[in-house]
């Protein structure tokens, strides 16, 4: 009995010895193992993934928001300009707004102004009509303004919908505060898509997406727009907590489609907003699906191999070493098959590589075997990097950074290496294991970033922030060579009409066409940028005196002045050319382009097509420029300008039968100034259509009495500048309206045009003259002989008066030829039945020859020069 115990024992314990033998143990572990690393790495992928993922949206995040930093502060700039415009003046305020719609060239905006009580009064869009009350008191802008308790800040709303435009926009305000109290806000509208149109240069894939949101969790912008979004709060997000970090990111499914995505997001606790990118984890890991069968089959071909060679170890032991040797090596080679991987000797010797080093290299495994590792470097590695990777790999078995490698071809491709050490075990040597992660289109997506951040898109020229930061780079060179520096300021003369006539898109092909003429004219060594619109600037360094950059400049005028061919047509368009020079003109950036730049306006002035080297004048001048359109915006109001009037007299009877209205200002601080000096600048601001209705109002007050003083025949001619025809001529505060509701009798009122107004022959201009004599209203050509204006012109206008300009009348004493030339113009004005009035008489002699040679009318200091009502008054007395 207890000899059967005793051999079932045995025969237990024998059959426990075969199943847990040395070789079913280490087939079973080496099962588990193969099947734990693949799980690994399986996992690992996935968290690499999920981690690039999360540092990229991260990445993209900070630079969405750096982008939109950049717009708010344009735009709080901007409220700020917009508030000081609204406090002068309502009519500087909307110049201002139109002079920088082309500043903001790339945010489309509506500006609209809110009255203390929440009334909309501007809007530059659709203004309410008349009478319309648009009530805003309860947009939260405004009460927040409102109760701010006369604090100037910047407030960025949330997303809302105009009661004008009908449009989704985010607004952007400052308050209107009057001596420290709130008096209404300035409001800049931006639509949510433009705001964030940014993200569009990286989302580009379905599951990706782009917001803005504030801190409240409202979400004020979206790419791609999803209906209703801007309608919604996010809520539980790890940025709107007060101690989140400025960066970071997480994962979350989105509430409105569904959708897990790995978020990146960076806070911008100044203006209360964040910014946050994501893209879906179905987006992010699908290179993990085809990994993930990738290594299946490895793990599963690892199966297979070991299974055979549990079956062959079973029938020679002797064979068992070579086949755990290659099992071990196809495990390591082939587990890791979508990334690149050298398996090499302690030493660095290549033993092998898998198929993606060969795709990746160009080298075959039979080429790459028994070659150091260290061959395959690049030669733009940094000097003793390769040292380094060795001593750390020798010290510590592990080494991880960025390399180049060079392919066999010789060319070379960034790289992420990651080099470990596996240690020996009873079936192998120890071995290293190098996994090269091809970093090029991680490196071809930041230099697409970096390249839209510093070149312009359609011209693909240096933009404004990297043309100042080569110009502040060779300001300093020029300081340390003590070689000259110039710069150009270029600016196409009459670019906008090209838009409005042909398009924007013509408009592009003339801005590269000239782009290219640009660069045709300057050095290898020289800088072309485009910093806005049509204006583009030129670096020239190592110039040895400004003969050289005139060279260039002439030569740009030449170039850009020959035709385009646009839209089947040919197209002349020419340019105006500022020149400074450092260190003579400037010694900082900013100072310098301002010089170019007041050098190009002084060129422009002067008629275009043409160059002009900056002087200490020229700034002098625009200095004086603005101070005058600045006085000019409050001196209307403030009641600094007065009309004089200058007899007209009837040369045959001596009768004084007409004066001419003329436009004094009485500064309050700087006296009297002349017309010829701010006329132009009241031009040029379009300050002179407010000014002229105050002339001809003032004018027909006067008409009124003198015509009961003087007589029912007597007429007031009133100037009438170019500009001015521009403005609407069927409003109610048009020339035309103001006439008819005064009832002006028939002939008693002269409009006094220049020959540029005549020229212009727009339609706008042939229709108000039309009713103008269509009223009974006369015109009168001034200036006549110092233009270009035809006879045709004279007859199909059907001119009443012709002015002589008082360069004729001062050379009539010279000789017969001149008298004979002033002659002509009578006699031809006659046969035209048109009456001719000279002007600039000052002698008696001047009077004598104008009666003989047929002149109607006279006009000047001969007579009596400009004077106040009540002069003119006592004069007209004492002549008669």
């Amino acid at each position: 009995m207890l000899e059967r115990s005793t051999t079932g024992y045995g025969k237990a314990l024998q059959g426990l010895r075969q199943v847990f033998s040395p070789l079913n143990l280490g087939a079973a572990a080496w099962l588990i193992a193969t099947w734990a690393f693949s799980a690994f790495q399986l996992v690992s992928e996935r968290d690499r993934l999920l981690h690039e993922a999360a540092v990229r949206t991260q990445a993209q995040a900070q630079a969405f928001a750096a982008y939109s930093k950049s717009s708010i502060l344009r735009l709080s700039e901007f409220l700020l300009d917009l508030r000081a415009s609204w406090l002068v003046s309502q009519p500087g305020f909307v110049d201002m707004v139109r002079e920088r719609e082309s500043l903001v060239v790339d945010l489309s905006f509506q500006v609209s102004v809110i009255d203390k009580h929440g009334l909309l009064i501007y809007s530059s869009i659709a203004a309410p009509a008349p009478g319309e009350k648009v009530d805003l008191s309860g947009r939260e802008h405004f009460r927040v303004h409102q109760s701010a308790g006369g604090r100037d800040m910047l407030f960025i709303s949330d997303p809302v919908k105009g009661k004008v435009s009908r449009k989704w926009s985010i607004q952007f305000t400052r308050p209107i505060l009057r001596a420290g109290s709130f008096d209404g806000v300035i409001v800049v509208s931006v639509s949510p898509e433009q705001f964030a149109s940014f993200a569009q240069t990286f989302i580009n894939r379905d599951g990706e997406v782009a917001s803005v949101i504030k801190d409240s969790g409202q979400v004020i912008a979206r790419v791609p727009a999803l209906e209703g979004s801007l309608a919604r709060a996010v809520s539980n997000r790890p940025y709107l907590a007060s101690v989140a970090p400025q960066s970071g990111s997480y994962r979350a499914v989105s509430g409105s489609e569904g959708v897990e995505r790995v978020f990146g997001y960076y806070r911008m606790p100044e203006f209360g907003l964040n910014f946050v990118v994501g893209e879906s984890v179905g987006l992010v890991l699908a290179p993990y699906e085809v990994y993930r069968r990738v290594a299946l089959a490895g793990a599963i071909a690892s199966t297979l191999l070991l299974g055979l060679l549990y079956y062959s170890l079973r029938r020679s032991m002797a064979d068992r070493r070579r086949h755990m040797e290659e099992m071990r090596l196809a495990s390591l080679v082939y587990s890791s098959s979508s990334e690149a991987m050298v398996v090499t000797s302690l030493d660095g010797t290549i033993i092998d590589v898998n198929p993606a080093f060969a795709a990746a290299t160009g080298y075959t495994a039979g080429e790459i075997k028994g070659r150091a590792g260290h061959s395959i470097s690049g030669a733009s590695n940094e000097a003793g990097l390769v040292d380094r990777l060795r001593a750390t790999v020798q010290a510590k078995g592990r080494w991880s950074g960025e390399l180049s490698i060079r392919r066999k071809d010789g060319s070379e491709f960034p790289a992420y290496l990651t080099v470990d050490t596996y240690l020996a075990h009873a079936y192998g040597e120890r071995r290293r294991v190098a996994l090269i992660h091809d970093m090029t289109e991680k490196r071809q997506a930041e230099q697409v970033i970096r390249h839209q951040a510093n070149f312009d898109a359609l011209t693909d020229l240096p933009n404004r922030r990297l043309f100042f930061d080569r110009l502040e780079y060779e300001i300093e060179r020029s300081r340390r060579t003590k070689d000259g520096l110039a710069l150009l300021f270029i600016d196409l003369d009459r670019f906008k009409e090209v838009n409005d006539t042909l398009g924007h898109d013509q408009g592009d092909l003339l801005l590269l066409e000239a782009t290219r003429r640009i660069a045709a004219s300057v050095r290898a060594s020289d800088t072309v940028a485009r910093l806005a619109g049509d204006e583009f600037t030129v670096i020239l360094p190592s110039v040895g005196d400004s003969a050289v950059a005139a060279d260039i400049a002439q030569t740009i005028l030449e170039r850009i002045a020959a035709p385009y061919h646009l839209a089947s047509e040919l197209v002349a368009v020419s340019a105006s050319v500022g020149v400074a020079t450092c260190p003579k003109d400037a010694d900082n950036a900013e100072a310098l382009l301002v010089c170019a730049d007041q050098a190009m306006f002084a060129a422009k002035a002067e008629g275009r097509n043409r160059w002009k080297i900056f002087t200490p004048s020229l700034l002098q001048a625009e200095r004086e420029r603005l101070r005058i359109t600045q006085d000019l915006r409050t001196a209307l109001a403030a009641g600094q300008f007065a009309l004089h009037y200058q007899p007209i007299v009837n040369l045959h009877t001596g009768k004084v039968c007409k004066a001419e209205a003329l436009i004094r200002w009485d500064h309050p601080v700087r006296g009297p100034i002349q017309p010829a000096d701010f006329i132009a600048v009241a031009e040029e601001s379009g300050l002179i259509i407010d000014i002229g209705r105050w002339v001809l109002t003032e004018a027909l007050d006067q008409l009124s009495r003198w015509q009961m003083l003087i007589g029912k025949d007597f007429q007031i001619s009133v100037n009438k500048s170019p500009v001015e025809f521009c403005a609407p001529s069927n409003g109610t505060e048009s020339w035309s309206s103001v006439i008819e509701r005064r009832n002006v009798p028939v002939g008693s009122l002269i409009i006094e045009i220049t020959e540029g107004s005549l020229m212009e022959q727009n339609a706008d201009v042939m229709d108000q003259l039309s009713r103008f004599q269509a009223a009974g209203i006369e015109v009168a050509l001034d200036d006549f002989g110092t233009g270009y204006s035809s006879l045709s012109y004279l007859r199909r206008l059907d001119i009443d008066y012709i002015k002589i300009d008082q360069s004729f009348i001062r050379s009539l004493t010279r000789g017969p030829d001149d008298v004979a030339l002033c002659r002509a113009i009578i006699s031809m004005a006659h046969a035209l039945r048109i009456r001719v009035i000279a002007e600039g008489v000052e002698t008696g002699l001047q009077r004598d020859i104008l009666v003989a040679a047929g002149c109607d009318y006279g006009q000047g200091h001969f007579f009596c020069p400009p004077v106040e009502a009540s002069e003119f008054e006592a004069f007209v007395g004492a002549v008669t």
